[in-house]
This record gives C-alpha cells, structure tokens and sequence, in this order.
C-alpha cells in the first residue's frame, strides 16, 4: 500500500466494459513524512475520493478484492490498484 494525495482524475469516450461506471484517479504517493516521491499512479475509486483527500492505495489482490470481494468472483475485475481509504489523520 502506499499513502498518497488525490491529484487529478482519468477518464476517457471508450474503455473496456469491465471500467464502465468506475472512477479513476491519479494518485501522488507521499513518503512517510508527507512529502512527494515523484510517483503518481492510477486507482479505481470505491469511496468517492475527491481531489486534494489523503487517501490509502492497496494494489493486486487487495485492490481486487476491495472493489469485488471473493477471489473466485473478482477475477475479472480490470484493476492492479484502489483507494481503500481516506485518510483523515496519521501518527507518526
């Protein structure tokens, strides 16, 4: 998982079936002290993330199994990354 800021949105006129519907978001990963590492990546959005949140980022199978829990069933979703949390405060 990384943890990161919601900087932007992607979308597009034609995706893949699987995508209809989904939101996805960029993501700027943030080192433990907050800062940007440089890395943006793009995660479905389950829980309606808005630009600027702080959000948690789990990838593979965590990131199947938030958007369609079951790994039997969450084969064919089209994800490597989703936001599983938005973050409302940290301790260091």
């Amino acid at each position: 998982m990384i943890r990161g800021k919601v900087v932007g949105q992607v979308w597009g006129t034609r995706v893949d079936a699987r995508l209809r519907g989904a939101t996805l978001l960029l993501v700027a990963a943030e080192d433990a002290a907050g800062a940007p590492t440089g890395e943006v990546v793009v995660a479905r959005d389950q829980l309606d993330a808005r630009r600027g949140d702080s959000v948690l980022v789990a990838f593979g199978s965590g990131a199947r199994n938030a958007i369609l829990p079951g790994a039997a069933a969450n084969r064919g979703v089209l994800a490597e990354a989703a936001v599983v949390e938005i973050v409302d405060g940290a301790d260091a």
